[in-house]
């Protein structure tokens, strides 16, 4: 006797990074890639305004950390706003992750 095929649904694995000028959430399987093609995917989501305003914060938030003069160079960053950033994004990532819901598997990539 063989087995009925499984019922569970598709599951889209994302991952939270950020980028320098924007994007932040990406494709990490193939069935994501079918679904939400390659890029930053934020827009292409079932996610809330608020969820999005709150990723494109936290992006440009993100680009203030790097010398934009000297990109090989130190950060203006202190390790307080570093560890203040990583916070804000393990929240943002839970709240991501609540809005999507089960079908889709989203980590998160620290800086």
């Amino acid at each position: 006797m063989s087995e009925a095929p499984s019922s569970t649904p598709a599951r889209y694995e994302l991952k939270l990074m950020f980028e320098w000028g924007g994007g932040c959430l990406w494709c990490v399987n193939e069935a994501a890639l079918r679904a939400f093609d390659v890029g930053n995917i934020e827009d292409k989501l079932p996610l809330s305004d608020k969820t999005r305003a709150r990723l494109e914060e936290m992006s440009t938030w993100h680009d203030s950390s790097l010398n934009w003069d000297d990109p090989a160079g130190p950060g203006p960053w202190t390790p307080g706003e570093h560890e203040d950033f990583e916070r804000a994004a393990v929240e943002v990532l839970e709240r991501v992750r609540a809005e999507l819901g089960p079908e889709f598997q989203v980590g998160y990539r620290r800086l």
